[in-house]
């Protein structure tokens, strides 16, 4: 998820109405988690022993940003995703280790060609108004998505089916033509255009999961308000009165383990990365949205508050974009944007400018991910980066352009950019001009660098899930280039392209790491920091915790109970 909003990540709210999270999104994946070509996966999750008595009052009270709706087909940043993934079951989710675990499928099963999946619904299944939940339910939402009258933008998460991409992109009107097939209530089955490792991960998903036909076709889409909206999670959604708060309550029709939480209780503002702290001191939420760097070391000195300080870590990573193609721009040099990396010191920006808040990033794909690098493939720190930058024509800065660094309005960008721009005036004697700008503006600018020049711009990206091709085939692979850097090496599409489909884990890790460290030798994007949030939680909250990407939030909820209050 580029950072719009969401996307997660946690200081900052997704660009409304410009790219999506996953405009370009095509392949994501975990192979090492899915089911192995031609077994099948039958091992269900044993019901937890029954809890004791709760308290009386089973309520979380919780920041948000105003969600736009619970569409699984178009959500796309944390405040529907975050609350979409109780409203939902998806077919299967994963766990910590990475382990494939069923939810709304009991089982499945891979062809030995790995062109078919088969997956086997658990029999009784309801929806919140009481219908049975069916294959046909997961069937008709799949091809909803790559309808192109829905115009969602994830619509390319299915492209590995067969017939998707031409169904989606006009090429067929008829959604038959798309490969998925409720053969019975109870049986789904799926064929591939080709082999795709990473399908598993992709049916985990928020876009995955199912959605009521008959409400959608009665209420259009009024079928996401509260009254209107059916789910088959674990919660269901009672209160949305929009920008001020939003209920979700238990669901008693849910087919599996109850939630010990009854009721979670959204407060919902403009910006719950300002709000939350103060309400939180006063008692009027349970957790706290990301606390700010302004804000953070009075909280770790308080007595009280800093024992309730949680970092959890965030799979994704700030980076300075590069048009590595703009000939009026010296970071078209592969050996000033290596000159500029090396002249980063990226454990000051991290631990001193941001506060601890996130991690040094000395490489782009974050860790936890197939392909991360324990040690960068440059090296010699700033020496290295001034003879670097005199073989690429500026010796001592002298001669080097006007380089324009942008960012869109942020408080953590606005401090990252300010310090590189004193770290490289005092280590290369270079000057970089700051444009700092609004949302709107830097959207427009951003989806103009597509075809325009541009020089460079701060940004990020957080997994939906950690899978490589999460990051390498969507951001970087040649066609795809979601951020706009321009950046051509067919060696890393080679590999790419070959890793998002190997089936042996340990070619495929080959693979991604050979690519990540041409990406980080030619550096088309220069890494700056490791997402991370911290929050701090109440005493009285068990169970909760964030996981590091978006698809893992399945869950969230379910996990939590108030010992006391």
């Amino acid at each position: 998820m580029s950072d719009t909003s969401m996307r997660f990540p946690w200081d900052s709210y997704y660009r409304r109405g410009s790219i999506s999270r996953r405009q370009l999104l095509k392949l994501t994946a975990l192979l090492g988690s899915t089911a192995a070509v031609g077994s099948a996966v039958v091992a269900e999750p044993q019901p937890a022993a029954a809890a004791l008595a709760p308290p009386a009052k089973q309520v979380l009270r919780y920041p948000n940003f105003e969600p736009l709706h619970f569409d699984p087909a178009t959500m796309e940043s944390r405040p529907e995703i975050l609350v979409g993934m109780a409203l939902f079951d998806p077919l299967l989710t994963f766990d910590d280790a990475g382990r494939a675990v069923p939810v709304a499928a009991r089982s499945w099963s891979v062809s030995k060609d790995g062109l078919a999946y088969t997956f086997h619904l658990r029999p009784g299944m309801q929806w919140s108004d009481g219908h049975p939940v069916t294959a046909m339910d997961y069937e008709y939402a799949w091809k909803r998505v790559v309808d192109p009258d829905t115009a969602s933008d994830y619509a390319s998460a299915f492209y590995p089916i067969k017939g998707a991409l031409e169904f989606n992109k006009g090429k067929t009107k008829d959604r038959n033509t798309v490969a998925v097939k409720a053969t019975d209530s109870l049986t789904l089955r799926v064929e591939l255009a080709e082999p795709a490792a990473y399908f598993l991960r992709l049916v985990s998903t928020w876009n995955y999961m199912p959605v009521p036909r008959w409400q959608v076709e009665k209420y259009g889409k009024k079928w996401v308000e509260a009254g209107n909206h059916v789910g088959n999670g674990m919660f269901m959604l009672q209160k949305w009165e929009h920008d001020r708060e939003l209920v979700i309550v238990a669901n008693p029709r849910y087919w599996g383990p109850k939630p010990t939480l009854q009721r979670v209780v959204f407060t919902l503002t403009d910006d719950p990365f300002r709000t939350s702290l103060p309400a939180f001191e006063n008692n009027e939420l349970d957790v706290t949205d990301q606390i700010q760097p302004g804000d953070i070391d009075r909280v770790r000195k308080d007595p009280t508050l800093s024992k309730q300080l949680h970092k959890f870590r965030w799979s994704g990573t700030a980076m300075m974009f590069c048009d590595t193609t703009n000939p009026q721009s010296p970071l078209s040099k592969v050996k000033v944007r290596q000159a500029l990396y090396l002249a980063m010191d990226h454990n000051k920006i991290a631990n001193e400018v941001l506060r601890g808040i996130y991690d040094p990033a000395p490489t782009i794909t974050p860790p936890g991910t197939i392909g991360y690098l324990s040690a960068p493939p440059l090296t010699g720190g700033v020496d290295r980066a001034r003879q670097l930058l005199a073989e690429a024509g500026y010796p001592d800065g002298r001669g080097f352009p006007e380089v324009r660094l942008a960012w869109p309005k942020l408080v953590t960008y606005d401090l990252v950019a300010q310090a590189l721009q004193q770290m490289w005036r005092d280590t290369l004697k270079i000057n970089i001009t700051l444009q700092r700008m609004e949302r709107k503006e830097f959207n427009a600018a951003f989806n103009s660098w597509a075809k325009q020049p541009y020089s460079a711009y701060i940004d990020r990206w957080g997994s939906d899930y950690e899978d490589p091709a999460n990051w390498a085939n969507i951001l970087f692979d040649s066609d795809q280039d979601f951020f706009h850097t321009k950046w051509r090496n067919a060696r890393f599409d080679s590999l790419v392209r070959k890793g998002s489909g190997e089936a042996d884990p340990a070619k495929r890790k080959q693979m991604y790491e050979s690519a990540e460290k041409i990406l980080n030798t030619e550096l088309p994007a220069i890494p700056i920091y490791h997402l991370g949030v911290i929050i701090a939680v109440k005493p009285w909250v068990e169970g909760f915790r964030l996981p590091p990407a978006a698809a893992a939030w399945y869950g969230t909820f379910g996990r939590v109970k108030i010992v006391e209050r």
